[in-house]
């Protein structure tokens, strides 16, 4: 994996720590989730964010509370956490 890829997905599980420390909201995610998807992309990366992009987005658009927004959030993105602690390089 490029280090370039490694900064935007190590990025990736720190706004998913912001969001579950409540510092950031689900659609700081979204629009973070969806930058690292396009900029990963052009490269090879062992992680497909597509589907959680489309599952962050649909909830952002359905308008709800942003406490049960948040609480979705984190469901959503719990296997992508998993992943990404499974992917990067320990600190």
């Amino acid at each position: 994996m490029r280090l370039s890829d490694t900064q935007i997905l190590e990025n990736l599980l720190d706004a998913l720590d912001r969001l579950f420390d409540r510092e950031c909201k689900v659609i700081d995610l979204h629009a973070l989730l969806y930058a690292s998807q396009v900029a990963l992309r052009e490269g090879s990366t062992a992680i497909e964010l597509g589907h959680y992009t489309i599952a962050v987005s649909a909830l952002v658009r359905g308008g709800a509370a942003e406490d049960i927004q948040r609480e979705e959030a984190l469901e959503i993105t719990n296997n992508l956490r998993a992943e990404l602690n499974e992917l990067l390089p320990a600190s």
